[in-house]
This record gives C-alpha cells, sequence and structure tokens, in this order.
C-alpha cells in the first residue's frame, strides 16, 4: 500500500526550490525537514529529514509516529545551513 505522506522525492524537490538562488557549490551540509500530519491508515504523523552530503541527497531521517503533531511542528524547514553559506 503507498504512503500517503511526502516522501523524499518530495522533499528534494521543496529544498532545491528553497535553494535556486544559491551556488550548488553551497549545498553540501544543508539539513532539510519536512512534517506533516497523515490520516486513514495507522500513523498519526510523518517527519524526514534530509541532508546534502556531496552531489547527493541522502535521507536522515524517516519517522512515522502514532500521535500527531501540533501545528507549529508542521512544515518544511531548514535545520542546517553550513557556516560561511548564505
Amino acid at each position: 500500500m503507498p504512503c500517503e505522506h511526502a516522501g523524499p522525492p518530495e522533499l528534494i524537490e521543496m529544498a532545491e526550490a528553497h535553494l535556486a538562488n544559491v551556488p550548488q557549490s553551497e549545498w553540501p551540509g544543508r539539513r532539510f525537514r519536512w512534517a506533516e500530519n497523515v490520516s486513514g491508515g495507522m500513523w498519526a504523523s510523518v517527519i524526514l529529514e534530509i541532508e546534502r552530503r556531496g552531489d547527493q541527497w541522502i535521507v536522515t531521517r524517516l519517522d512515522r509516529n502514532p500521535d500527531a503533531l501540533s501545528e507549529p511542528d508542521c512544515g518544511f524547514r531548514e535545520l542546517a545551513t553550513p557556516t560561511g553559506s548564505g
């Protein structure tokens, strides 16, 4: 059964859109998170994190939780910007 939440490809698209005006040489070390509440399945919320390592995006976290997240905890955010980057 397919998941009903955003997955790595969608988070990578969000991250690359966020970094559209940042040179790719400054992408390594950047980390992003997507968190959302889901319904209709056995999980109430999902948290997904990615990190840019070299020229690849790596999934560093995928949590499916039985409890819903608060509204401020949901959505897209950048978690880490390397020192010296915009």
